[in-house]
């Protein structure tokens, strides 16, 4: 340690010898210059006086930073092994204004990686659930297409349109599944897979409604597309928000009263800055106990243990990406009246997205 302690203070100690050399030197000019002669025994004495009190001072300073620089050292060769140095090292008690310094810096870098650390742990627990969840709500479509091509081939099966139908239902299971864990994956790099530009929002919006026609006819709900005069231009990711409307509209869809001809309104709005793409169903609706964790991951609610092809990550993830585009996701729903979904784009948008 006194080694390592020296060499980094050499620069001072070589910078103080040739401060006290030349004290001494100008002390023997000034003493030649006023005709006398220089003893030897004053000069060695300017020379050694300083340099014992140089020495001094650094064996105090060493002397009380000694225990601490030694378990500072101790710690260095123990790092891989150590979780916690910063708070270690405070424990310590630094002895400088400096080494509180390194302490403090050390300490808020070992938060940080452990905030980090904790996230991505999370975020692996909650792939892992969803990977869980989806590859056993998988089953059952592939169990259904199973026992329906066994009905065929036995001569039980319904009509060759039934057959269809019923198999497109399933495959339809499949495409909505695949695409929510192929946008969870994305979603870990979102800011690599994002595309940021100024589009017309009710062209998108009627594209997606007749993307869901079969399932609005299906269901005998018909959608009700409220929008103003003028072409209605925000600032998003077309991908990204074309995945979170589809999960809004599904949800809707999914909800409603099926069978009884009820209406799916999607209205467009602009306030001010603000422009707003709603949709709302009249459905079941959301028990008011359940709304205000509808947006947490895996969470179901009583709507979603009614049906067991919920797996409480759709609006999860719309949230997860509205947030990551700037836009703001809010609901508003009384249970048994239905729900409204709202998706609120601000002047200020593009300029978030673009700097992800």
């Amino acid at each position: 340690m006194l080694k390592t302690y020296i060499i980094d203070r050499l620069a001072i100690i070589l910078f103080s010898l040739l401060s006290i050399g030349a004290a001494m030197f100008i002390a023997y000019l000034s003493i030649i210059e006023s005709g006398a002669e220089p003893a030897s025994e004053n000069m060695i004495y300017i020379w050694v006086l300083p340099g014992v009190l140089l020495a001094a001072g650094f064996t105090a300073d060493y002397m009380r930073q000694v225990s601490f620089l030694a378990f500072l050292k101790k710690l260095a060769d123990q790092a891989p092994a150590s979780n916690d140095i910063g708070r270690s090292l405070e424990a310590r008690k630094p002895r400088t204004r400096e080494q509180a310094l390194w302490t403090k810096m050390i300490n808020a870098l070992g938060d940080q990686y452990a905030g980090k650390l904790s996230q991505y742990i999370n975020k692996q627990k909650q792939h892992y659930t969803f990977t869980n969840q989806w590859i056993h709500h998988m089953k059952t479509p592939v169990s259904v297409i199973s026992l329906m091509i066994q009905e065929g081939k036995n001569g039980t099966a319904s009509s060759f349109q039934t057959f269809l139908e019923e198999l497109e239902d399933e495959n339809e299971r499949f495409r909505h599944g695949l695409d929510m864990m192929l946008q969870t994956a994305r979603l870990e790099e979102f800011a690599f897979d994002v595309k940021p530009e100024t589009f017309d929002l009710t062209e998108l919006v009627r594209s997606l409604i007749n993307q869901e026609k079969r399932q609005f006819i299906k269901r005998r709900l018909f959608p009700k597309l409220h929008v103003p005069p003028n072409a209605v231009q925000v600032s998003s990711d077309q991908k990204w928000l074309s995945f979170v409307v589809e999960q809004i509209l599904f949800n809707a869809l999914k909800y409603s009263k099926q069978g009884g001809g009820d209406h799916i309104t999607i209205r467009i709005e602009t306030q001010g800055h603000e422009t707003r793409l709603s949709v709302a169903d009249d459905g079941i609706g959301i028990p008011a106990q359940d709304l205000p964790r509808i947006f947490d991951p895996f969470f179901t609610g009583e709507n979603g243990r009614s049906m067991t092809q919920a797996t409480g990550m759709g609006l999860y993830l719309a949230k997860e990406v509205c947030s990551q585009l700037g836009h703001k996701l809010d609901a508003q729903s009384k249970e048994g009246a239905g729900t409204v979904m709202t998706i609120v784009f601000s002047s200020d948008t593009l300029a978030n997205v673009t700097a992800l």
